[in-house]
């Protein structure tokens, strides 16, 4: 059944999957679980009652709150309601997210429990203006009214909505640097699940688990509506604990799974310890089969490493991995053992997927050929810079046209702001970026310069300089950290008598409680001290590519 537009989604769905369970929470008390036709008739109700409460056409509605199925009920009736959906990170630091709330203006806010405090400073400065409601199950003790409504309210007509009007307004520092509004469209939003569906091949046997928050578009597409769209099942897992979450993949025998890098590596490193583990002529028998894989067809792969596959439910066929670039080793060992890891390649202001890989056409170090209907050039003329054109393209930035045609060129062409290249089947490999940003192996993207104004404000630092070095060590090693380079003070040299070690270990400590502050993806994960002042332009701007050529060097020389 083709689904005409996203506010009549689960209305189509419903009917065509009714008393299947569509979504559910590992774990909950409450054992929170909706079917098709429970989700399409409780965001019915509740888009009624919106109305009823005084939601116009293009009002927008903050969703605030952990990932969950009760998420959903909100997010669907907001937009057969006629709202615009703001999905909001609920671990966003409170100044950020006053700023965010701030710009975004909404006219409702659905609000879960742990973020009743957070929102209190924002209607403290709105007034009355403001109508919330809580997204748990109605409560006497709730300061708000529950989106629970009463069974006889009646379920209205879906508030018609053209393709090009704002479906949602993510927000996100993207390639522009600063927390924008990215305002994605529904045309975008329909035209992402369609691509989603064709390349993944995904329909109603699949199931999956989400572990990444419903704020990011990769996982309100791929990972949310892309599997309601197949008429699948999703498990939403509140936990970070990698026991936790391969828990709840076993129980759901999940099918496929949208992730980051970074819990990619967590799941390898946790299985390659279990392996060090064994008795030395099973570890053997692990290496040698691991060495011959490469040759063997998946469905041998998968046999000769069954035990794994029955601890994460038996019946996982694959990953889809973005947000940030994989590392080569975590892909080829999951690749080893008959999993394979479909990286793909997008940002926000694309709705966020551009290209990816899948199970017709992958080719692992690439981030896979453009969605169908997607343009793709390089602009040779501009450092290699990947342009793209097509209808995943949003709408612009909320409320800054200029800055919209900054990135969005008279042609139509998206400027990505990272460097590339497309071989002669179509593969698309990304080499860097041209911005400053700084993508975390999580998929986070950290901005140094705002990172700088909070570290290097201190008597014992004389300047001091954020970027993004690959490490070398440990669970993030492949992948981007945050490095802070420090100079010293004339009076910090004086405090430590000139000592390297002292001065070292003063400006470490400094920076790590000025660091408290900052959201914890934010936070340096590696401190050097340099003695000499930083590179800089004729205009004082720091040479960052020279620093960390500087930084190379100290690796090499240590």
């Amino acid at each position: 059944m083709e689904t005409e537009s996203i506010s009549q989604l689960i209305l189509a769905k419903a009917q065509q999957f009714g008393p299947k369970t569509a979504m559910c929470l590992y774990g909950s008390e409450s054992d929170e679980s909706l079917t098709y036709r429970q989700l399409d008739r409780k965001s019915g109700r509740l888009a009624a009652e919106f109305m009823d409460l005084g939601l116009h056409p293009n009002d927008r509605v903050v969703l605030l709150c952990e990932s969950r199925p009760r998420w959903g009920i909100a997010f669907f009736a907001t937009v057969r309601a006629g709202g615009v959906v703001v999905p909001v990170d609920n671990r966003m630091p409170a100044d950020e997210l006053l700023q965010v709330l701030n710009e975004a203006a909404p006219v409702f806010v659905v609000v879960s429990k742990a973020q009743e405090t957070a929102i209190a400073p924002f209607l403290q400065s709105r007034g009355s203006a403001i109508t919330v409601m809580s997204i748990e199950p109605a409560d006497s003790n709730r300061p708000f009214p529950s989106i629970d409504v009463p069974h006889q309210t009646s379920i209205l007509p879906c508030v018609a909505r053209k393709d090009s009007d704002a479906a949602a307004i993510t927000f996100t520092s993207g390639t522009t640097g600063s927390a924008k509004g990215v305002v994605t469209t529904f045309g975008n939003l329909l035209y992402q699940i369609r691509s989603f569906r064709s390349v993944m091949q995904n329909d109603s046997h699949c199931s999956a688990v989400s572990i990444l928050p419903l704020s990011h578009l990769f996982e309100l597409t791929a990972g949310f509506l892309g599997l309601l769209y197949g008429g699948g099942q999703i498990c939403y897992v509140n936990s970070l604990m990698p026991d936790e979450i391969v828990a709840a993949m076993q129980k759901q025998e999940i099918t496929c799974m949208v992730t980051v890098p970074l819990f990619l590596k967590l799941l390898a490193n946790g299985i390659r310890k279990e392996v060090t583990k064994l008795p030395p002529l099973r570890r053997r028998m692990f290496m040698l089969a691991q060495s011959v894989s490469p040759w063997l067809p998946r469905t041998i792969r998968r046999r000769v490493f069954a035990k794994i596959h029955q601890r994460f439910g038996g019946k996982l066929e694959y990953f889809v991995s973005g947000g940030a670039p994989l590392d080569e080793g975590t892909m080829r060992f999951f690749d080893c053992i008959g999993l394979p890891v479909y990286q793909g390649y997008g940002l926000a202001e694309a709705s966020p997927v551009i290209t990816t890989n899948g199970p017709l056409a992958n080719r692992p170090g690439s981030v896979g050929k453009a969605l169908p209907g997607v343009e793709l050039r390089i602009d040779e003329n501009n450092g290699g810079e990947i342009l793209t054109r097509g209808p995943h393209i949003m709408r612009g930035y909320f409320g800054d046209p200029a800055l919209t045609q900054k990135i969005i060129d008279a042609d139509g062409w998206l400027h990505t702001g990272d460097i590339g290249h497309i071989d002669d089947e179509g593969f698309l490999f990304v080499s860097g970026r041209q911005k400053n940003i700084i993508v975390l192996g999580s998929g986070k993207k950290v901005q140094p310069e705002e990172i700088e104004d909070a570290l290097f404000e201190h008597p014992f630092i004389q300047e001091g300089c954020i970027i993004g070095t690959i490490a070398r060590n440990g669970l993030l090693a492949g992948s981007e950290e945050v490095c802070a380079v420090a100079v010293a003070s004339e009076v910090a040299i004086r405090e430590c008598s000139s000592n390297v070690a002292d001065l070292q270990n003063e400006l470490r400590s400094v920076i790590q409680q000025r660091a408290e502050q900052l959201a914890p993806s934010k936070r340096p994960t590696r401190i050097v001290l340099r003695t000499e002042p930083l590179p800089r332009t004729s205009s004082r701007k720091v040479r960052r590519h020279s620093l960390r050529e500087w930084l190379a060097q100290e690796v090499m020389s240590s």
